[in-house]
């Protein structure tokens, strides 16, 4: 991962862009990044936001706990080697972005993470509310130049909305009670054992129901709001039936129950 020229055993290993890092995922981005949403070099649609209450690494502890607050990352590309490669590396030519990279992609050194965690210490992660309000003060969403201002105006009050009716935390927590949570999770309690049938299917009908009116909320957004679908992974988040799939749990599909926008 790192060049070093052994002749020399007392100088200082340095970066080749070998591409590791981006291969297992984007940066999460701070707020010294609003110039690159701004800018057009991140638009919307590249992006995602990890919502409070899901499932992520924490490297610094070693392990998968559930985030405390939202970050918005580099959305991945998908597919099983790495899902969350960064869009923007080139196999053949490395970073697409790179004289424009996020703050993140230009602290990281793999063979010494103090630069980062120092970043991390000292500034702000960028969150969905200060994204959005740097892109009001645009005359126009880079990416998404067709957008009337009527529907920009709602994009806050949709995140809003969307938070207080489909919240991550409780839907995820009570299929950790249930067993299903990621390998290793910290947060994981063995509770199953000790349920009746009666609590596990009351918790499994709150699950189906939660999967339903989150599912009709992102129709509406595209159906009666007139959101671009490719912004809302960005404004909602993933839907909450894949963060389920990723802890095994798939609910049966049934009618969405649509909420009110």
């Amino acid at each position: 991962m790192i060049s070093q020229d052994m002749s020399s055993p007392l100088e200082a290993p340095v970066c080749r862009r070998c591409g590791m890092c981006c291969l297992r995922g984007g940066p999460t981005l701070m707020q010294a990044d609003l110039p690159r949403l701004t800018g057009d070099v991140l638009t919307l649609e590249t992006l995602i936001c990890l919502r409070a209450g899901e499932w992520a690494r924490d490297d610094a502890r070693g392990e998968l706990r559930p985030l405390d607050r939202e970050c918005i990352k580099v959305a991945g590309l998908g597919g099983q080697a790495h899902p969350w490669r960064c869009r923007f590396y080139r196999d053949a030519s490395g970073c697409a972005i790179y004289a424009h990279r996020p703050v993140q992609c230009s602290a990281l050194f793999c063979m010494n993470t103090d630069p980062l965690e120092d970043l991390l210490a000292r500034e702000p992660l960028l969150d969905r509310a200060k994204a959005l309000e740097a892109l009001a003060a645009l005359a126009h969403i880079p990416g998404f130049y067709g957008m009337p201002d009527g529907t920009r105006a709602l994009l806050p009050d949709l995140v809003t909305a969307h938070e207080e009716q489909n919240p991550v935390a409780p839907v995820l927590e009570a299929a950790a009670r249930l067993g299903f949570a990621p390998k290793g999770a910290s947060a994981v309690t063995g509770e199953e054992a000790a349920m009746d049938e009666g609590e596990r299917q009351n918790l499994l009908d709150g699950i189906s129901k939660a999967v339903r009116t989150e599912a009709a909320f992102r129709e509406l957004c595209v159906e009666r709001a007139g959101i671009p679908a490719a912004m809302l992974p960005f404004l909602l988040g993933r839907p909450m039936a894949d963060l389920l799939a990723e802890v095994g749990l798939r609910p049966a599909a049934t009618t969405p129950e649509r909420p009110q926008l």
